[in-house]
């Protein structure tokens, strides 16, 4: 694992007496053995570009972000990340993401990010995560539709494993392979195996419980502190009306409850 130490604390502050809560343990990593299983564990990203207009002629550069659900594919011995998402989504004036799906690419800065425990602290300062995450620098670019099929499965079924095999068979409208018919969602790819690339991990914890407490916090009045471990459930699956009275729960969607079930 190729990681850098959190911060050390610094020379001449004052020694914690033994037990006491110590320091947030952070290591940031560049080993994909660190960041791919993140990405796996996941399908929501942010992701930050550049908004380029000339309103009146005048030159305008605004920094945004956009929600988008993404899915980790390897093939052929390189890494991508394909990124989907409605290509009309509001950001801005205008309102539309359509630059990112540009013959050359986007630059773009992305995050993952999954909460393992809530830190409650005494104080303020010292109530905070334990957490992993990935951040990804690369360049965005628009998946022709050759490769939107297998650009398709892998979002499927990283969001529920096993769906693909489950779905309507997508078809050449769905692929847009006589480029007619302008679909509104769209997919980019970023290899991550791209020289100019980088990928980060980050991951921190709280071994010995909140961070930044000293004697006026433990000594405070019934102050209380410790850890909430989350963790992501679904309910029952629920029909829509257009779904046949017996056409049954899909067993990958069966599976995907019962997986997330709170134990």
């Amino acid at each position: 694992m190729s990681t850098m130490p959190a911060t050390p604390q610094e020379p001449g502050a004052a020694a914690e007496p033994s037990g006491a809560a110590a320091f947030r343990k952070t290591t940031v990593s560049i080993d994909p053995e660190d960041w791919v299983p993140i990405l796996k564990a996941c399908f929501v990203c942010t992701v930050a570009h550049l908004e380029i207009s000339t309103p009146g002629g005048r030159l305008t550069i605004r920094p945004r972000c956009v929600p988008m659900v993404y899915a980790y594919h390897e093939e052929g011995g390189r890494r991508l990340l394909y990124l989907h998402g409605s290509i009309y989504y509001p950001t801005g004036d205008p309102v539309s993401l359509k630059h990112l799906w540009s013959d050359d690419g986007a630059p773009v800065s992305l995050a993952v990010t999954l909460v393992d425990d809530l830190i409650v602290g005494r104080a303020a300062i010292s109530t905070s995560l334990n957490y992993r995450s990935v951040v990804v620098n690369g360049v965005a670019r628009k998946v022709d539709p050759a490769g939107r099929a297998k650009s398709f499965e892998a979002l499927s079924d990283q969001i529920i494993p096993g769906r693909w095999s489950e779905l309507r068979p997508i078809d050449d409208k769905d692929l847009d392979t006589d480029g007619q018919h302008s679909p509104t969602i769209g997919v980019l790819s970023i290899d991550l195996d791209e020289k100019d690339t980088t990928v980060h991990a980050k991951l921190a914890t709280h071994p010995d419980g909140p961070e930044h407490e000293t004697k006026r916090d433990w000594d405070y009045p019934n102050a209380w502190a410790g850890v909430l471990a989350l963790h992501q459930t679904y309910g029952d699956p629920v029909p829509d009306d257009l779904v046949g009275q017996d056409t049954p729960v899909p067993k990958s969607v069966q599976d995907f409850v019962k997986n997330h079930e709170a134990t």
